[in-house]
């Protein structure tokens, strides 16, 4: 007759079995640790992977086969997992039966038995295509990365140059006229500069939240301008994010529509204020508003942009870069609005 333990350990020996048999045909390479840490079973692929026979591979044989420069913290994301009882993902470089290194992902994970902690199961896929082709992206935005600011610097030190020889030009011409002018080029350069370097600083993929930009476009162009008794406030109602390429636009555009206002809106010293908002509109839709108390734009009436203000012949063409609508309208004062697509 047989004993209850003679059954339970055929039932445990069937299990076995049936675990080695599915562990053998599984498509990645298995491996068991048991209470001390050390590896009692590593499955076919794993052996096929190696080239080397279970008995090479059982306790810690296995670490053999890690690249040395991985070997201390893969054996301490190891421990460190093991006596916390915690599940684990590391990679690491395994040698391959031909001698060739490939980067492995290593996934453990505890089990238990009735309760009782009874060790380890680990899995491990081979990563090398996937890291090699993750290093080639990172090198290529690296090498853009280097490019991008190769060529950010030479941009700016020519912009520089450019507002250097406007502004020496403008001191040295004996129109008024034509000094305005060559010191309104000047420092339109100048403001298209500055949005230029802030716009290249900034990080992130999920785009620029354009709020901070216009009204840092709009403090800076006051401050440039220099013009006393004109009072700038800014409303930030909503957080829009918006690509790079649609900011960069739209922050020059407020740059012009502010330095059109201190310089028309205000004439013989007038005191007045300058309104900037930045909102959503309706569903899909963003808006820009900066608005003004001063004398109006008469034209505007008649004509979308008035021929005589170079600024708001700019703003159409840059507004058709960031994919929005310019409208100007003149009643007590003038406003101008953007509106523009947002996710």
């Amino acid at each position: 007759m047989v004993g209850k333990e003679q059954m339970a350990g055929a039932v445990e020996n069937a299990g076995e079995a049936q675990f080695r048999l599915l562990a053998d045909n599984a498509p990645v390479l298995i491996w068991r640790a048991g209470r001390d840490k050390s590896c009692d079973f590593f499955n076919k692929p794993w052996l096929d992977f190696t080239g080397r026979s279970m008995e090479q591979e059982l306790g810690f044989g296995w670490t053999e086969g890690v690249h040395p420069d991985d070997f201390d913290r893969c054996l301490k994301v190891y421990t460190a997992a093991f006596d916390a009882r915690q599940p684990f993902t590391m990679d690491y470089r395994l040698r391959r039966h031909d001698g060739a290194w490939r980067w492995m992902l290593d996934n453990g994970r505890p089990y238990f038995v009735e309760g009782e902690f009874a060790g380890y199961f680990g899995s491990c896929v081979d990563i090398t295509e996937m890291k090699g082709a993750l290093e080639e992206r990172r090198q290529a935005l690296r090498e853009r990365e280097a490019l991008l600011t190769e060529l950010h610097h030479r941009v700016k030190n020519n912009a520089q140059a450019t507002t250097s020889f406007l502004a020496l030009q403008a001191g040295r011409a004996t129109d008024p006229a034509v000094a305005r002018a060559l010191r309104s080029a000047a420092t339109r350069v100048m403001l298209a500069s500055l949005a230029q370097d802030r716009m290249f600083r900034l990080t992130g993929e999920a785009g620029v939240e354009l709020g901070p930009e216009i009204v840092t476009a709009a403090q800076t162009a006051l401050e440039i301008a220099g013009r006393p008794g004109i009072a700038l406030e800014e409303r930030i109602e909503a957080r829009l994010m918006v690509p790079v390429a649609q900011a960069t636009p739209l922050t020059l555009i407020v740059n012009e529509l502010v330095v059109n206002a201190i310089r028309h809106a205000f004439p013989d010293g007038r005191a007045g204020q300058i309104l900037v908002t930045v909102r959503r509109a309706e569903r899909g839709q963003g808006e820009i508003l900066v608005e003004d108390d001063g004398v109006g734009l008469p034209e505007a009436v008649r004509r979308r942009v008035p021929r005589h203000c170079l600024g708001l012949n700019l703003a159409p063409r840059l507004a058709r870069q960031a994919r929005a609508t310019l409208s100007l309208k003149a009643e007590a004062g003038t406003q101008a609005r953007l509106l523009f697509p947002v996710s």
